[in-house]
């Protein structure tokens, strides 16, 4: 009886140890998700710490400047008009080079009078390994080849850059129990967790796409479409991240860029094109392609494939869907419209 009393009591003190080990990471992550769901704002150009609340929340002040938060979040602004100019840039030259193919559809403005996602599946297609066999069906491989090489190498950058970030906060951050720190490495860091995942996410994509014919033209659709909406999201952080006596940090004219350019472009392209026209034709038109791919290679890679690439589209469908979450409860638009 001592003996089993002796397991119970070691059986016990494990789940506890269990138990308290999973709540403190859970109490860890929690302001991640949090800050991910859009529930904590990040701070912007003139915002400063109230140092009389408790809960050191953001508020705007229009006559106080304190050049240290101007030295931290000025970069932001910078970031954005970057990316604003290059997902501009990318969508123009897509559109340059695709528009009249015939797998180009007309949803993301094809012109060719029998555009449809279907044509990306032609049972001609090639596979290509580091240049070998990489032999297509038209003439836009070339094409297709240095557009997915540019977007593997802005997406490799912006993911080199987020670990960088990290790791410069994590040693140089500040101690988040230090009221008179504006920024401490858990807070900073919060912030990079949602762009980190996707980046990572993209990029594998990216890679598994350009191995096959037909993936590799229903990605650069995709890019498309996820970069025309990237681009209205960039210029909404531009205008909220812009300097206190910009033109863009006028409210009239962010609530125009949030309610007539972003949020409707977000829905059209990410939550309309993204599920119902590019991820229908992963699910039902590949499928005469997926068995030529197996009678070519070895039974079963199919099947891998349509799983890998159908779990990615799926998870990056959720992220979209967190994403846009934030985008309409974002809490400097809140503090506009109050």
């Amino acid at each position: 009886m001592a003996e089993n009393k002796d397991e119970q009591r070691g059986k016990r003190s494990t789940y506890e140890r269990i138990l308290t080990v999973v709540s403190t990471q859970w109490y860890k992550l929690r302001p991640s998700v949090r800050r991910a769901l859009g529930h904590e704002p990040s701070a912007r150009f003139n915002d400063f710490v109230n140092q009389n609340q408790a809960d050191t929340s953001f508020r705007r002040s229009n006559s106080t400047t304190n050049p240290t938060q101007h030295l931290f979040n000025a970069p932001r602004h910078a970031t954005a008009s970057f990316r604003l100019v290059y997902t501009t840039t990318s969508c123009l030259f897509a559109l340059m080079l695709f528009r009249d193919a015939e797998f180009w559809p007309r949803f993301v403005f094809g012109t060719h009078e029998h555009a449809a996602t279907k044509h990306c599946w032609d049972l001609s297609g090639s596979f290509s390994a580091l240049g070998f066999l990489d032999d297509d069906y038209d003439e836009r491989n070339g094409k297709l080849k240095y557009f997915f090489l540019a977007q593997a190498s802005y997406h490799l950058h912006s993911l080199l850059f987020h670990v960088c970030s990290m790791t410069l906060l994590i040693l140089y951050g500040g101690d988040s129990n230090d009221s008179r720190k504006l920024i401490s490495m858990r807070t900073s860091t919060q912030s990079y967790i949602r762009p980190l995942v996707e980046h990572i996410v993209v990029l594998a994509l990216l890679v598994g796409a350009y191995l096959f014919s037909g993936l590799r033209r229903l990605g650069a659709v995709g890019i498309f479409t996820m970069e025309l909406s990237s681009a209205s999201l960039q210029l909404l952080q531009a205008c909220l991240y812009a300097p206190e006596n910009s033109w863009l940090r006028k409210p009239e004219v962010v609530m125009f860029v949030h309610r007539v350019v972003t949020v409707p472009t977000f829905v059209y392209c990410r939550l309309l094109v993204l599920p119902f026209v590019l991820w229908r034709s992963a699910l039902f038109e590949s499928q005469d392609w997926l068995e030529q791919i197996e009678r070519v290679f070895y039974e079963g890679l199919g099947e891998r494939v349509y799983f890998l690439f159908n779990a990615s589209l799926c998870l990056l469908f959720t992220l979209n869907l967190v994403l846009f979450r934030r985008l309409i409860f974002h809490p400097h638009i809140r503090q506009i419209r109050q």
